[in-house]
């Protein structure tokens, strides 16, 4: 199946933030569950029962309400920041880029850390991939596709499992560049497994010079405590 086509990955594309009424909506309702599942625990559940696992019971509707009001907030705000940042992209004089990576704005594998200002989006064209922050006109990483050797997936233990984080670029000339992209433009949340896949391969396919025989193989070494391409 091609996973290219499928709308997410258009609005990554065409640099479109998704509207924010339908993430609230779902939200409110969550929170409406986990607010009833507190109000049925203090009414009909037996308060002496409520210790060791019992008050498990109480503590994770509590988190999930807490979670339901700051997750809105969260998209919101990180809205308004990539909106910034998709203008100084578009008004930048380029053309409008082929590809939109929304990013989270850290480091993520030892001594690597992104300049300041910190960016929340990397577009993709045919000269490479440029870093954007919400508070610079002008790219704040650029990285020419002369200097990108390989593009895979980057990997890291997690509670005794290798797990996909990130997107690990080997560079000509230094050392990897880590990139954990996001679910979308205006959300908060970690790109899930298989959109790392998707997004992995459409790095590979804007490429120049890309095709079936020239696509970056698998890499098996590890370059930081923190990460190891796949």
């Amino acid at each position: 199946m091609d996973h290219q086509s499928e709308p997410w990955v258009q609005r990554l594309r065409d640099g479109v933030v998704p509207p924010l009424w339908p993430f609230v909506a779902g939200a409110l309702g969550l929170f409406a569950v986990a607010v009833g599942m507190l109000v049925f625990e203090a009414r009909f559940v037996d308060q002496a029962s409520l210790t060791g696992r019992g008050s498990i019971a109480v503590l994770l509707p509590l988190l999930g309400a807490v979670g339901c009001v700051v997750a809105p907030i969260s998209a919101w705000r990180d809205g308004r920041r990539d909106r910034r940042a998709l203008r100084h992209a578009h008004g930048h004089g380029r053309g409008r880029p082929a590809f939109h990576l929304p990013v989270s704005a850290r480091g993520t594998i030892a001594g690597q850390d992104l300049p300041d200002p910190r960016i929340a989006l990397v577009t993709v064209d045919r000269s490479g991939l440029l870093g954007w922050s919400p508070v610079s006109p002008d790219p704040v990483v650029t990285i020419p596709w002369t200097r990108v050797a390989r593009i895979d997936l980057a990997t890291k233990d997690h509670r005794g499992r290798r797990e996909d984080y990130g997107l690990w670029l080997t560079l000509t000339d230094g050392g990897p560049f880590v990139l954990e992209p996001r679910s979308a433009l205006g959300r908060p949340f970690s790109a899930s497994q298989p959109r790392l896949d998707v997004l992995r391969d459409v790095l590979r396919a804007l490429r120049p010079g890309s095709g079936p025989g020239s696509r970056p193989g698998s890499g098996s070494g590890s370059a930081g405590r923190r990460g190891a391409p796949r």
